[in-house]
């Protein structure tokens, strides 16, 4: 069996990455290494992070970004096979059991597992597992469209030869990204939903809604040097309210979530509202970055 590395990236994480390291200390298939990548925190992720035995912890003088922390610790891992669970959640005990074999087939770049929402006491906990599921469901993908972030084992030179992780993308839709080149150096990848890990994660309306528009317009690229305007407009009619309002609207009602009819009327007018933050940012414009693959 080949030895994995795991790192948990952490940015002012105290609250839950003691459960989180825990979660990869209790594997049934113990990782050969434990890796904790802070990008600055300002709390006591830290503190907490060093009291474990046998964790090593790697930390940035000053806040990078997520893309950033996951590139750290392929750079930083010891061995080949690197898998990378998020600091707000808890592996089940057998989560790399679930994932490993499947890198015994050579054309596996990676493998992603299944995320469930543990808390759900607000509109906004349930608005996350309703509209931000970060899973393909019950049974096993063959490349699905992309491997989610927050739990999954992928081969570190294959994601050394895609060009590491987009640093511009800072925190979110880095995993897309890199997905979308491992298939374009021929890579393949796989969706095993028995390898789960429980979401400690609980928000507020803000901080759902700031998390979902991130997550999806960086997700899909829509933005790089040379926005225009009149494309933020377009897509504040065409795309917000035509896919994204209408389309929850439908899919609350016809699942009798009427208590999330009211996020989704603030997400029609929140949305539109960063694209045009974002359009003014870009004007400064701003090179992507990514790691070396000769590492």
């Amino acid at each position: 069996m080949h030895k994995v590395s795991v790192y948990i990236p952490a940015y002012n994480a105290g609250e839950f990455i003691a459960r989180a390291i825990e979660g990869v200390l209790a594997q049934s298939l113990a990782p050969d290494e434990i890796l904790v990548i802070d990008d600055s925190s300002t709390d006591a992720t830290r503190d907490i992070a060093t009291r474990y035995a046998g964790v090593k912890l790697v930390r940035h003088d000053r806040n990078r970004g997520l893309a950033a922390t996951r590139n750290t610790a392929f750079q930083s891992a010891r061995n080949d096979l690197v898998a990378s669970l998020d600091a707000d959640c808890v592996a089940e005990s057998r989560w790399l059991e679930h994932l490993v074999p499947h890198l015994s087939d050579l054309r596996i770049a990676g493998v992603g597992g299944r995320r469930i929402e543990g808390v759900q006491r607000t509109a906004a906990d349930r608005w996350r597992r309703a509209h931000m599921p970060q899973e393909w469901g019950e049974e096993p993908l063959r490349n699905p469209r992309f491997l989610f972030g927050c739990n999954n084992l992928f081969r570190k030179s294959a994601v050394l030869q895609a060009g590491g992780y987009d640093e511009s993308m800072r925190t979110n839709g880095e995993d897309i990204d890199l997905s979308q080149r491992l298939r374009e150096h021929g890579g393949e990848l796989v969706y095993e939903p028995a390898a789960r890990a429980t979401h400690l994660r609980h928000d507020t309306i803000h901080s759902i809604l700031e998390t979902y528009w991130r997550w999806w317009r960086f997700g899909v690229r829509a933005y790089t040097n040379g926005v225009r305007l009149r494309s933020v407009l377009g897509h504040a009619v065409f795309v917000h309210f035509r896919h994204t309002f209408l389309e929850f609207v439908r899919r609350d009602l016809r699942a009798r979530r009427l208590d999330l009819l009211g996020l989704d009327l603030l997400a029609l007018g929140y949305f539109p509202y960063r694209d045009f933050r974002l359009w003014l940012a870009a004007q400064s414009g701003g090179t992507p970055r990514r790691i070396s693959s000769e590492i």
